[in-house]
C-alpha cells in the first residue's frame, strides 16, 4: 500500500509537482474510467430519447438562427459560400464542445463533492474522468456535423486532415481557462455564475451563428477573441476552404499546453483547502 507523508514544508517545486500529477493521472487512469461509464450510463440509462439529447441543445440552437434567418427577423451575416445550415451546424457544435470542455474542472469537482472528503483518492481522476465524457460526447456531435457535410454535398477535401488539430487546440485553449478559475469558482459560486453569463456574451462575438462583421465595434471585438480564429479555420478545414490562421493556432496551442501545465499544478495544490471549505 503507498504510504503519503505529509510534512510542514509548503513550498512548490512546480516540476515535482508535474511529476507526482503525472504519476497519479496514471494510476488513477482506471477509476476515471469507470467514473466516467457509471455517469454516463446514469445519464442515458432513463432516457428514452437517449443519445439524441447530445444533439438537442445544438439542433434547437441551430433552428432558433435558422428560422430567424429565414423569417427576415435578423439579417444574418453569413459566409455565402456554404448553405446557413451548414454554417450554423457547424459553429454551433464548435461552441458546445468549447462550452462543454470549460467547465468540465468546475462540475466534475462538484459532482464529486460527497467523496472529496470521504475518500482519498486522486483528484487528477476527476478531471480524467470528466474529460473521458467530453470525448464521448465529442463522437456524438462530430456524428451531426459529418451528416450536415453528406446532407449538403460538402466535401471537405484535404483540409479536413487540419480539423483534428484545430479541435485540439479549441479543446486545449478552453480546458486552460476552465482550469484557471476553477479553484476559485469552487469556493464561490459567484465565479461560476460570473463565467457562464460571460461565456453567454462571448459567443456573439464569435463565429458561431454569423460571421464576422465587416465594420464597427463588433468586428474589433470579433478580433480581440482568439476564439474567432480558431472558429473559422475549424469551419474552413471543414467545407475545403483556405486556412488562413494556421500559425496562430500553432502559437495558442503551445500558450495552453503551458496554462494546463500550470492550472494543473494550481488545482492540485489548492484541492486540500477547497475540500475543507465546501467539505463543512
Amino acid at each position: 500500500m503507498k504510504t503519503t507523508v505529509y510534512t510542514s514544508d509548503k513550498k512548490t517545486h512546480f516540476f515535482q509537482e508535474l511529476k507526482s500529477i503525472f504519476q497519479d493521472t496514471r494510476s488513477s487512469n482506471f477509476l476515471a474510467y469507470q467514473m466516467a461509464k457509471r455517469d454516463l450510463q446514469s445519464q442515458y440509462r432513463q432516457s428514452f430519447l437517449g443519445f439524441f439529447w447530445a444533439f438537442m441543445p445544438i439542433i434547437t440552437n441551430s433552428l432558433v438562427w435558422i428560422f430567424l434567418s429565414s423569417s427576415g427577423t435578423v439579417n444574418v451575416n453569413a459566409d455565402q459560400s456554404i448553405p446557413y445550415i451548414a454554417f450554423v451546424v457547424i459553429g454551433t457544435t464548435l461552441w458546445s464542445i468549447f462550452s462543454e470542455t470549460l467547465f468540465i474542472p468546475l462540475t466534475s469537482v462538484n459532482g464529486a463533492r460527497g467523496l472529496l472528503s470521504k475518500i482519498n483518492f486522486p483528484k487528477e481522476a476527476l478531471l480524467m474522468s470528466g474529460l473521458y465524457k467530453m470525448i464521448f460526447n465529442l463522437i456524438l456531435k462530430l456524428i451531426l456535423i459529418a451528416g450536415v457535410l453528406v446532407v449538403y454535398g460538402i466535401n471537405p477535401g484535404v483540409g479536413i486532415l487540419y480539423f483534428p488539430l484545430i479541435l485540439a487546440v479549441i479543446i486545449a485553449f478552453s480546458l486552460s481557462l476552465g482550469l484557471l478559475f476553477t479553484p476559485i469558482g469552487l469556493i464561490y459560486t459567484d465565479i461560476s455564475k460570473i463565467v457562464t453569463t460571460g461565456v453567454s456574451f462571448i459567443m456573439y462575438i464569435t463565429p458561431v451563428v454569423y460571421a464576422v462583421p465587416a465594420k464597427g465595434l463588433f468586428k474589433k471585438l470579433f478580433h480581440f477573441n482568439p476564439l474567432t480564429f480558431l472558429f473559422n479555420d475549424a469551419r474552413s478545414s471543414l467545407t475545403n476552404m483556405q486556412l488562413e490562421n494556421i500559425t496562430f493556432s500553432l502559437v495558442l496551442a503551445g500558450i495552453s499546453f503551458i496554462v494546463i501545465l500550470v492550472g494543473m499544478v494550481i488545482f492540485r495544490k489548492s484541492m486540500p483547502i477547497i475540500i475543507e471549505k465546501i467539505g463543512g
